[in-house]
């Protein structure tokens, strides 16, 4: 890594400074003083010297002025900057001198490398072989760097990511497959306007087709059973046609077996609708004894179901005494071995240790043992003794214990057995109840008879009045009649059947005759929804290409900005700016935990412009100095691991110059 540091800048006449040189540590240099003492000038000095700027890029007039504010005429301005790359001393000078004559000022630009006069041109190039001028001077200055236009920051932070390939983004995936062949032959941006333009086309058309089919709708007359329409076009024929012969007949004195023709279909009729009648009275009498039966069948099963539930809890019921009785006879068991249990209690509980006095005999010998032995020997007795006691207390105390369980699990017993009987006394009375109400709904199914054929027709009016009307026709029929007036109102009759039945069949014809119209409109509306199924299906396949282009675009986004962002440690980029309808158009911002640069405090600031400026430097491989102005609004300053130079506002009347070590930045 080429490493570059400041060693000395001279001043002369320089911006309010007749002259001044400041020298630079290694490491860390903290320049402090009150307001207005020159630390900022300092600042200028450097990059005065270098690139002929301010900190902030701009043109700088170093000419100094006096203390009415009018300009030193014909005096020297210079800066000199002693720098050392890699070990290697070299100086920058830059002199200005002016003649003025009258009002006229004539300004002179002298340049100067390791104390040559040179070219301006040569004095760059000199300055550029070093390192490169912008980068060189966003190092030096990173502001210079936050302030250019956010597509010049987003040029150079691209170049720092390098090259993305689509492999990187896709990882693989076949859904993009059709995507990595389109972005060979163009990229994302013109893929995604693609998409969207022929989306607006299809959609478009897809939108025409509703108005298509609603002009087409207006037009299409209206649907009917066109078969149907043909069959009862035929009858109509047939039925005008018979209508025209009989008349024909009249008049031609065929008048009475028209007559007679006419009472038997009458009759004909009249007897079909009486044959419906009885079918349907037959029909209705079967399903009523249909569903009585069932009924009565149903009716039954609850009512045994019912029967079957009382005995069921009565048996449940007289089980209930004995249980109790046995339980209550377990219980007063447990009472009594409870009282034996005491008994024995007290009998142990009364026995006391006793010595017998033959036990202090040798049993061979019979001789009198030692009294230590006695004494041990009645020890062991006694301890022999308590321990046969406590065993026996103990054993005691357990029989205790079991009886007490049984007890209590007995009384449990019994407090369940007076719920179940509880619980069983109270289902027995519902039971009663449910039994009662189906013995009451079996004797009503029972007697609700249902209505036979022959009740059903006798009440049915409309039976009885086609009966009566066959009786009149059949009687009409056996009196044939040939009067003239009977003629005329067969005449009549005929010409009042006639009339509706001409006037349907015209109204059929021409329903007949829109079924050509109706079949031509409907082939285009076919042609129509096909048209929408097949742009609806375009659409759709739009959208899904439109969709997996733009999770591209987001990874692809996202790819860019993590290669970016690994560079830096303090602060983060945002390379995108999302759109309402969430797409992302390019941008470029910088932030720090969230917070854009131009809110962030100064202090956040001043750490930003060292997290940028080292990785410039660490990008191009170069470590440059760094200024740093306004350095009082921070505690603890980030460290490049290169040179630094702080501009720290303090009360100091003088410039204060401290040179400290620096710690590389984490």
């Amino acid at each position: 890594m080429k490493k570059i540091l400041f060693k000395t800048l001279k001043l002369q006449n320089f911006c309010g400074i007749r002259s001044g040189v400041f020298d630079f540590g290694e490491d860390l240099t903290v320049i402090s003083g009150d307001n207005g003492r020159g630390k900022s000038t300092i600042a200028n000095g450097i990059m005065y010297t270098l690139f002929g700027t301010d900190t902030n890029g701009m043109q700088l007039d170093i000419k100094t002025f006096d203390e009415n504010h009018n300009i030193i005429k014909e005096i020297e301005h210079s800066s000199e900057l002693v720098m050392l790359v890699d070990g290697d001393e070299i100086s920058f000078k830059r002199v200005l001198t002016d003649k003025w004559k009258c009002d006229k000022c004539t300004n002179t630009f002298k340049y100067y490398v390791d104390g040559e006069l040179t070219t301006a041109g040569d004095f760059s190039k000199v300055v550029n072989d070093i390192f490169q001028e912008d980068p060189f001077s966003w190092c030096i200055c990173p502001n210079l760097f936050l302030g250019m236009t956010w597509q010049n920051q987003r040029a150079f932070l691209q170049s720092l990511a390098g090259y993305i390939s689509v492999e990187d983004i896709t990882k693989g995936e076949e859904k993009y497959d059709y995507l990595v062949e389109l972005l060979k032959q163009k990229d994302i941006d013109a893929i995604l306007h693609h998409l969207k333009h022929k989306r607006t086309e299809v959609q478009k058309e897809l939108d025409a087709v509703p108005i298509r089919l609603a002009e087409l709708d207006k037009t299409l007359p209206p649907k009917q059973d066109w078969k149907a329409l043909g069959k009862e076009g035929d009858e109509l024929q047939e039925k005008l046609a018979e209508i025209g012969n009989k008349i024909q007949q009249i008049r031609t004195g065929g008048a009475d077996r028209v007559r007679l023709d006419g009472i038997r279909k009458k009759i004909e009729f009249a007897e079909k609708r009486k044959r419906m009648m009885e079918q349907g009275a037959d029909k209705e009498s079967t399903d009523n004894m249909t569903k009585h039966q069932s009924d009565v069948l149903n009716a039954n099963a609850a009512f045994n179901k019912a029967e079957s539930t009382v005995e069921n809890l009565k048996a449940v019921m007289s089980g209930y005494p004995t249980t109790e009785v046995q339980i209550n006879a377990q219980i007063e068991d447990c009472k009594k071995k409870v009282s034996d249990l005491n008994k024995r209690s007290d009998e142990i509980a009364k026995r006391t240790w006793e010595w017998d006095d033959k036990e202090g005999f040798c049993p061979h010998c019979g001789q009198a043992l030692p009294i230590g032995d006695v004494q041990l020997l009645k020890q062991e007795s006694q301890n022999r003794f308590n321990s046969q006691k406590a065993e026996d207390m103990k054993e005691l105390n357990n029989e205790f214990a079991k009886l007490q369980s049984a007890y209590t699990e007995l009384n449990k017993e019994l407090d369940k057995l007076n719920d179940d009987r509880q619980t069983t006394t109270n289902q027995l009375v519902k039971a009663h109840q449910a039994l009662k109400d189906a013995e009451k709904h079996k004797e009503e199914v029972d007697a609700d008879a249902p209505r036979t054929y022959e009740q059903i027709l006798a009440e049915k009016e409309e039976y009885q009045q086609v009966v009566k009307e066959i009786g009149e026709l059949q009687s009409e029929l056996d009196n044939p009649s040939e009067s003239n007036e009977d003629n005329e109102k067969l005449l009549q009759a005929l010409d009042e059947e006639q009339k509706p039945l001409s006037d349907r069949y015209d109204e059929v014809l021409g329903l007949l005759a829109s079924k050509a119209s109706y079949d031509n409109i409907m082939t285009h509306i076919e042609a129509a929804q096909k048209d929408k199924a097949i742009f609806q299906e375009q659409l759709d396949d739009i959208d899904d290409k439109l969709n997996i282009t733009n999770e591209f675009y987001q990874l692809s986004c996202k790819a860019l900005e993590d290669k970016v962002n690994q560079h830096f440690r303090f602060v983060k980029w945002s390379l995108f700016l999302p759109k309402l309808d969430g797409e992302k158009k390019p941008y470029c911002e910088c932030y720090h935990n969230g917070v854009p640069y131009s809110r962030l405090n100064g202090a956040a600031k001043v750490n930003a412009g060292i997290d940028i400026a080292r990785t410039i430097g660490q990008f191009y491989d170069v470590s440059v100095p760094v200024v740093l102005d306004e350095c009082e609004s921070v505690n603890h300053p980030l460290s490049t691991g290169g040179q630094q130079i702080r501009l720290v506002v303090s009360k100091d009347d003088k410039l204060k110059v401290e040179y400290f070590a620096l710690t590389t930045m984490d």
